[in-house]
């Protein structure tokens, strides 16, 4: 009679208790892997805008203006742009470079159009990931943030230097 007392007693309270909640599972891992504008706003690095004479010089290189959109929407949190196919994502790198003007072409605009594809590449890569973790994903924005920055910084230095206008002194004997 004691056994089935103590069984049924195990049965009530078995019975009672609930079950884990697997939505709030789900919704934890949801937030550890959800990009935020508040996680890219964390971010260190040092922003810089385009000189006027940059922006004009530029002013007709359409996929720079759209990837500077993008840019800004990832800011914001929306990694939709990166979340394509990897041949959309080369098309666009290469009318990116195609459409570049001619007027800023130079070795080290170069170059640093050679570290932005390789960053837009890998976060397009990363993105495109179910399992990434955010630390790793963060870090990916803030290497394509910092490409960014650094080709505008380039472009700027590039008028800069071309509107300083530099007199050899004449010696006089």
């Amino acid at each position: 009679m004691k056994q089935l007392l103590l069984l049924s007693v195990l049965i009530f309270i078995g019975c009672k208790s609930e079950p884990e909640s697997v939505e709030n599972i789900s919704e934890n891992q949801e937030k550890s892997y959800t990009i935020k504008a508040e996680d890219i706003e964390k971010l260190e690095y040092t922003d810089y805008i385009l000189s006027p004479e940059s922006a004009e010089a530029i002013l007709d290189w359409q996929n720079y203006q759209e990837l500077q959109t993008q840019i800004e929407l990832l800011k914001s949190g929306n990694l939709s742009f990166f979340r394509v196919e990897k041949e959309i994502m080369q098309t666009f790198i290469t009318e990116l470079n195609t459409q570049q003007p001619p007027i800023v072409v130079t070795p080290a605009i170069r170059s640093r159009m050679t570290v932005l594809e390789t960053t837009l590449l890998r976060l397009q890569d990363l993105s495109n990931l179910d399992n990434i973790k955010k630390k790793v994903l963060l870090e990916a924005i803030k290497e394509l943030l910092l490409a960014d920055v650094n080709l505008k910084l380039q472009m700027n230095k590039k008028f800069e230097k071309e509107a300083q206008q530099i007199q050899i002194p004449v010696r006089t004997e």
